[in-house]
């Protein structure tokens, strides 16, 4: 086999992938004539060959397709915990009618850079509940536990009902995590230090992490950021358009599935 000939297979292959046919589909395609079916690969080599990035695009969705598959499972069995958690901070509308989970870890630069695409998206549609999940995956054993005490923080602001501002002020902020960032960030939105203190000393606080890591791991989340978003997975800061999407297709499974449909 050529080059040219495994070029267009994998990209053949790719297509199929990416656009599952119907049964009737199928059979139109088997009963394509051999010379038009000829023709419409040369004209596909020769795009292809001319945009090789358009068959590295399809591996890449295939395999992010294939991982979703795999993450799906799991999700389904900790939805309600993700999604139903009476304690959990909320962002946006409590009562929005799409919800997305977020996997982030305060020192994450990306979940940092990528936060006012998150931000936009769910003032702009005003419909979505948004839940942030303190994922602290980037301590390492010789250091601070920089990323689980900005997590700690998070949760004892929770319990001021200041979650939201600290969680935004702290995202933004443009330097690195330190503890004196956190405190000094807990300070400007208005939190009490004394309490905020006390409560990150928490057990329970501290259970809820390790529940959350646990489960992010147990998912498949291998980094961050991560968003469960209805029936897919964002892996990695893809940008409001990805997310965009992803709440729309969310959106269309729940009208079709609406009794009224």
């Amino acid at each position: 086999m050529t080059i040219k000939s495994t070029f267009v297979a994998a990209a053949l292959t790719a297509a199929v992938t990416l656009q599952p046919a119907s049964a009737q589909d199928k059979a139109d395609a088997v009963a394509v004539d051999p010379e038009e079916r000829a023709k419409i690969e040369a004209v596909l080599q020769d795009y292809l060959l001319e945009n090789p990035e358009i068959v590295m695009y399809a591996i890449r969705e295939l395999q992010r397709r294939q991982s979703v598959a795999q993450m799906l499972p799991s999700i389904e069995m900790y939805r309600s915990f993700l999604e139903e958690d009476k304690g959990a901070p909320v962002i946006g509308n409590p009562d929005g009618d799409v919800t997305i989970v977020e996997f982030f870890d305060y020192r994450c630069g990306y979940c940092r850079r990528h936060f006012p695409e998150v931000m936009r998206l769910v003032k702009e549609d005003g419909n979505i509940r948004l839940l942030p999940k303190q994922f602290p995956i980037l301590d390492r054993p010789e250091e601070k536990a920089l990323s689980r005490m900005a997590a700690q923080a998070a949760l004892a602001a929770n319990k001021q009902g200041k979650f939201e501002e600290f969680h935004v002020a702290l995202m933004g902020a443009g330097a690195s995590v330190t503890e004196e960032l956190i405190y000094k960030t807990a300070t400007s939105v208005g939190l009490d230090l004394t309490q905020l203190k006390a409560d990150m000393a928490d057990k329970l606080i501290d259970k809820r992490i390790g529940n959350t890591l646990a489960i992010g791991q147990d998912i498949g989340f291998e980094g961050t950021p991560g968003y469960i978003i209805g029936k897919d997975v964002v892996l990695g800061a893809e940008g409001y358009d990805r997310l965009r999407q992803a709440v729309a297709r969310a959106r269309e499974k729940l009208a079709s599935a609406s009794p009224s449909n």
